[in-house]
């Protein structure tokens, strides 16, 4: 970077290297999607990421947090940093079913051509590898340990079946539940048994009825992984799994507590005794609004158009949620397949590594690099993340 550089001339270079990198993009995506690794096994997708971002330059620290499949790599040095933010694991039995393959290569690959663009610049280029997005909340603990602390801005970009700039997420708490009663011949001697599988069910009896009282996006769910050995037999031990999320996270530590009560009451009620564990949180999300009209220019440079979430549409729950309220955060997503094609189905799984997700892979790069090019370059631009996220934070601006 010389004195003499525009903008423009700094993002037509990164389009260029993005471009150059791109059969190089697509093998690590299809290498990705081809072995699919779940949450913190993901063994070989971090060492393609990080042996890749090494040969480009970056320093690179294994095991981050604790975590075996956690990682940042680092180029340059000094304030600003920017993060982009990798995802690579995959679902049980369904394989990169959210797209995670193109999240790492993405983040990787932005990484990369803006470091190739930006061969000298005042700043730090980070690209942050968290494991475990899909219920093991790998962001929760690397943020909990500091490692997003002092970033300008955060961002990763999610594929699906549309384009958005912007949309919620719910924060999530989930638990496991373990009733236990006392077995008993069911036909017999019933009556001499106490019957664990009726407190399972009691739980979600009482869930549907309270359904009415409860705020809106607001969302309590689960299955019963343990019902009885058989039918004849008062079952001595269930179990289950429940999801507890909210859009507030005031509201979501109500929230939690009333469930919990449910449980306990459940338990009392058919005189069993529980196990309740409390599982890792998310909290929800809040996209920095000033970082997502810079992200919407990119995006439409590039000839993306995008559409606004129907008002009232259901959002899920994602670790990146911990992020945003520590640091200006975005989370856009980009279309890879036709409208209908689900996350978390096994069509999304086969969109994920089809040819026009290949296609996209340096785009997707490009607009990411682009995005972190202009906040590393310009000082107003970062004051106007910071004051917007002191605001959406409810805290005074920074001075």
């Amino acid at each position: 970077m010389t004195a003499t550089d525009t903008i423009a001339e700094i993002k037509e270079r990164i389009a260029r290297e993005a471009q150059a990198l791109h059969p190089r993009l697509i093998q690590i995506s299809q290498g990705m999607h081809a072995n699919p690794e779940i949450a913190f096994q993901e063994h070989e997708a971090m060492t393609a990421l990080t042996n890749e971002l090494e040969e480009h330059g970056f320093e690179v620290e294994r095991g981050v947090s604790g975590l075996d499949t956690a990682f940042v790599a680092t180029y340059g040095s000094g304030e600003p940093v920017v993060g982009i933010l990798a995802e690579y694991d995959a679902l049980p039995g369904l394989g990169h079913a959210c797209g995670h393959n193109l999240i790492g290569t993405w983040a990787m690959g932005a990484g990369i051509a803006l470091r190739r663009a930006l061969p000298d610049f005042e700043g730090t280029i980070k690209v942050i590898g968290t494991p475990a997005e899909e219920g093991g909340g790998g962001k929760v603990t690397m943020a909990e340990d500091g490692v997003f602390n002092g970033l300008s801005a955060a961002m990763m970009m999610h594929p699906r079946d549309t384009t958005y700039l912007d949309r919620g997420s719910l924060a999530v708490t989930p638990y496991k539940l373990e009733f236990h009663g006392k077995s008993a011949h069911a036909s017999s001697s019933p009556e001499t048994g106490i019957n664990a599988l009726d407190a399972v069910i009691q739980v979600f009896n009482s869930v549907n009825a309270l359904r009415q009282a409860f705020k809106p996006n607001t969302r309590i769910h689960g299955v019963i992984t343990h019902g009885g050995d058989a039918a004849n037999i008062i079952p001595d031990h269930t179990s289950a799994t429940f999801l507890v999320r909210s859009a507030d996270q005031e509201y979501q530590e109500e929230l939690k507590q009333r469930f919990r009560n449910i449980v306990e009451a459940a338990a009392t009620a058919t005189g069993c005794t529980v196990d309740i564990t409390e599982g890792i949180s998310y909290k929800q999300r809040v996209s920095n609004l000033a970082l997502v009209d810079t992200f919407r220019e990119n995006l439409t440079a590039v000839g993306i158009d995008y559409e606004v979430p129907p008002e009232g549409a259901g959002v899920g729950s994602s670790d990146i949620g911990d992020v945003s309220q520590l640091v200006p955060t975005i989370h856009p997503y980009l279309q890879i397949c036709d409208k209908g094609i689900g996350n978390h189905t096994p069509e999304f799984n086969d969109a994920s590594g089809s040819a026009r997700a290949d296609e996209l892979t340096a785009t997707g790069a490009t607009v990411l690099a682009w995005t972190a090019a202009d906040v590393l370059l310009n000082p107003e631009l970062r004051d106007k993340l910071n004051a917007s996220f002191q605001e959406q934070m409810g805290r005074e601006p920074a001075r």
